[in-house]
C-alpha cells in the first residue's frame, strides 16, 4: 500500500516538516540514475521498482543534469520512498576527471543560495548537449551515418552518450571506448568538466553535501589512495566519500570506510545502477552504513546496540569476491 511521505526540513526548507526516521538496517541507494543522462530508468518506473523492493531512501544522481528530479521526488512521495535530489557532476583536479555527488538541492530551488550552484549546473548542462550535437556532426561528415539516433534518444534532449551509443548500434564501433577515441580523432570531444574546487564551493553555498563518487574504481583513473585524498582535502573541503560501492569486495569496503572514518568525512552508498540489471539494480545498502549522510540531509538512522559493529567483513551478501590467488606456475627440471 502506498505511504505518502514528507520530505525532511533539510531537503525542503520548511521548519514544520517531519523528520524521517529509519532503521538501522532498512534499504538505501544514494546513487541511481535515470534516462536524463546515461541511464535507462524511467523515473516513475525506477521509484516503483525501490518502493516493491522496501527501499526507504534514494537519491537520483544523473551526470551534469537534475532533469529527473523533481519528477522522481514527486513519484517517491506518491509510494513512500524519499527521493534525495542529487547530481553527479563530472569535476576536474589534478590531471584527470572524478564524478562528484552533489545532495540536497533541488533544480527549482529558488534561494539565493542555490542560484550559484543551479546556473553552473545549467552551464555543464548545455555544454554536453552541444558537444553531442557537434559529435553527431563530425560522425556523420565522415561517411559514418546515425539513421537510429533518434531511437537511442527516444524523446529527451540528446547527450554524447546517445551519439556514442548510436556509433555502436549502427557497427561503426564495437565500444563506447572506440567510440569516444572516433569522436576525438574526427576532432570533437565527448565529455566536459568543471573545477572540483569551484563546484563544492558553490554547492555548499546552496548547502549542498559533496560526496567523491566511486573512489576504487580504477577504470576512470588511479584509484584513490590516502595521499591523494589528503591532498585534495588540503585544497578542497570535501564532505565525505562513497565507501560503499557495487564493485567494491569486503576488504575495498572496509579501506574506503577507513579512510573516511580517519578523516572524519561522511561515507556515502550506493549501487550507480543506470537500468536494470545493468550494470545492476539498486543495491539495499543498510541506512546505518551511511548514517552520517542521511543525517546531513535530515533524515535520523537508529543507533546500533552497545557494542554491535557498523560494518565488517561479511555484512554485505552482495560483495564483489575476490578473485582466488592463483598458485605459482612451477617449472619442470
Amino acid at each position: 500500500m502506498s505511504t505518502t511521505i514528507t520530505l525532511p526540513t533539510r531537503l525542503n526548507g520548511s521548519a514544520d516538516a517531519e523528520v524521517l526516521h529509519l532503521r538501522a538496517d532498512e534499504a538505501v541507494d544514494l546513487h541511481l540514475h535515470t534516462y536524463a543522462s546515461d541511464g535507462f530508468w524511467d523515473p516513475t518506473v525506477l521509484v516503483s521498482h525501490l518502493a516493491d523492493h522496501g527501499f526507504r531512501v534514494a537519491a537520483v544522481c544523473d551526470h551534469d543534469t537534475q532533469d529527473s528530479v523533481v519528477e522522481a521526488i514527486e513519484a517517491g512521495a506518491r509510494r513512500g520512498v524519499l527521493i534525495v535530489p542529487a547530481t553527479e557532476v563530472t569535476v576536474r583536479w589534478g590531471e584527470r576527471q572524478w564524478h562528484l555527488l552533489v545532495y540536497g538541492i533541488r533544480p527549482d530551488d529558488e534561494r539565493v543560495d542555490t542560484k550559484a550552484f543551479l546556473d553552473l549546473m545549467r552551464d555543464q548542462d548545455a555544454r554536453f548537449r552541444a558537444l553531442a550535437v557537434d559529435a553527431r556532426r563530425r560522425v556523420e561528415v565522415s561517411g559514418r551515418p546515425l539513421p537510429s539516433i533518434d531511437k537511442h534518444v527516444n524523446g529527451r534532449t540528446m547527450m554524447p552518450v546517445h551519439v556514442l551509443r548510436t556509433m555502436i548500434a549502427e557497427k561503426h564501433v564495437l565500444s563506447l571506448k572506440e567510440a569516444a577515441e572516433l569522436v576525438v580523432e574526427l576532432g570533437g570531444h565527448f565529455t566536459t568538466d568543471s573545477r572540483l574546487e569551484e563546484v563544492v564551493e558553490v554547492a555548499h553555498q546552496g548547502g549542498g553535501v559533496c560526496v567523491l563518487a566511486h573512489p576504487g574504481r580504477a577504470d576512470l583513473g588511479p584509484a584513490l589512495t590516502g595521499d591523494t585524498l589528503d591532498q585534495i582535502l588540503a585544497e578542497t573541503p570535501l564532505d565525505g566519500i562513497e565507501a560503499h560501492y557495487r564493485s567494491y569486495t569486503d576488504d575495498e569496503t572496509t579501506f574506503y570506510r577507513g579512510l573516511a572514518e580517519e578523516r572524519g568525512l561522511l561515507i556515502g552508498a550506493g549501487s550507480d545502477s543506470h537500468a536494470p540489471g545493468a550494470p545492476v539494480d539498486p543495491r539495499p545498502w543498510r541506512a546505518i552504513w551511511a548514517a552520517d549522510l542521511l543525517g546531513r540531509l535530515g533524515i535520523t538512522v537508529d543507533p546500533l546496540a552497545a557494542g554491535e559493529p557498523v560494518w565488517e567483513s561479511g555484512m554485505d551478501p552482495l560483495a564483489v569476491k575476490p578473485e582466488p590467488a592463483k598458485e605459482p606456475a612451477t617449472v619442470e627440471a
